[in-house]
């Protein structure tokens, strides 16, 4: 409730809604910068196509994946991207919709 509350405060939120109990689609999105030696590049590519991820960036060492999905997907590719390097992580937290009427 707090939350909601401070939440209302900010000038861009238009509607909040607590889906905490309701059937909803949550997604994230996260971007990896992973190390990518140019003879390794074609395993990083591979994995990310697997998780229907993004090359979003090339670099001269590094490949930037951009991905969506639930946490669990993230935290995959995260946990194959470790054994390249992650140089960074950026995620953006949840963003959910209750799920359509059965009607």
């Amino acid at each position: 409730e707090q939350i909601t509350k401070q939440l209302h405060k900010l000038i861009s939120v238009h509607k909040i809604t607590d889906l905490t109990d309701e059937a909803s689609i949550e997604r994230e999105l996260a971007l990896f910068k992973v190390n990518a030696a140019p003879e390794r590049r074609s395993e990083i590519i591979e994995i990310a196509n697997i998780f229907r991820a993004k090359i979003v960036d090339v670099g001269r060492n590094t490949l930037t994946v951009e991905a969506t999905g639930d946490d669990a997907k993230l935290k995959g590719l995260e946990d194959l991207f470790r054994a390249y390097g992650i140089k960074e992580i950026v995620r953006t937290g949840k963003v959910a919709l209750s799920r359509a009427s059965r009607d």
